[in-house]
């Protein structure tokens, strides 16, 4: 995965609009919801191969408007205070949780039911690590939205056991209720806001890049919206894209 294969992933789609897991405003967005210029630094970083330098996913939207100035790139996801802070705070709670997780002293104790859902969490872990390096054809085939549907349905459960019977996960609950609830209204405000991107753009050709985390939550949205009727969804291999 990088950016000159997703950049000719675009050029064979064709798009219109480009949608991007992004708030406005922001350091790549405006409060009018137009692109940024790339900032000199990151540009540097990316030419030199060193230090963090942005993912193919941001730097393709670059790449893209330079060869194509007419495509509309727009943010879609949900507005959040300090994002950088909301994430370290994940990254920090993540951390906690999984020390316990993979501290045999506690797992040890786990239940039937939890070495159960355990091991199937683990192996679905797994499975999503192998898949990130593997290409986008491969990431985006329909079964691998199945396998996430399937991991989220065991992760909720999982959890929520471990945070239970665990004294030592018990302080961990309350942010991880705090964090399910704002995944689920995330997930509804990114369709609320493509769909208002779909009517604002009626008739033209719209990409969504989104992580896979939240893929299959958007589609399973999108297609339970009474706006389905106003556009079909697509894989970005389907042969119905080069009729154009």
């Amino acid at each position: 995965m990088n950016t000159d294969s997703l950049f000719s992933i675009l050029q064979k789609i064709k798009p219109d609009v480009i949608l991007d897991e992004m708030q406005s405003p922001s350091r790549q967005y405006t409060k009018e919801k137009e692109l940024r210029k790339l900032p000199i630094t990151a540009g540097i970083r990316t030419k030199l191969g060193i230090g963090k330098k942005p993912s193919p996913e941001k730097l393709v939207l670059y790449k893209y408007k330079k060869f194509y100035p007419v495509i509309i790139i727009r943010p879609f996801d949900i507005y959040v205070e300090d994002r950088r802070k909301y994430f370290l705070r994940y990254e920090a709670w993540e951390k906690n949780f999984y020390s316990i997780l993979n501290n045999p002293k506690h797992s040890n104790t786990f239940s039937p039911f939890q070495k159960k859902l355990f091991y199937e969490y683990l192996r679905l872990n797994n499975y999503m690590y192998d898949l990130t390096q593997k290409s986008y054809l491969d990431m985006n085939q329909s079964h691998v939205s199945d396998s996430l549907r399937q991991m989220l349905a065991i992760t909720d459960p999982f959890f929520t056991s471990v945070l239970d019977s665990l004294e030592i996960a018990a302080p961990l609950k309350p942010y991880y209720e705090k964090n399910k609830f704002f995944w689920g209204e995330r997930n509804e405000k990114m369709t609320s806001n493509i769909l208002e991107y779909v009517e604002q753009y009626p008739g033209t050709r719209i990409v969504v890049l989104t992580g896979l985390l939240h893929k299959h939550c958007l589609i399973d949205l999108l297609n339970q919206s009474p706006k389905k009727d106003l556009y079909k969804i697509l894989e970005f291999y389907d042969p119905q894209l080069e009729k154009r």
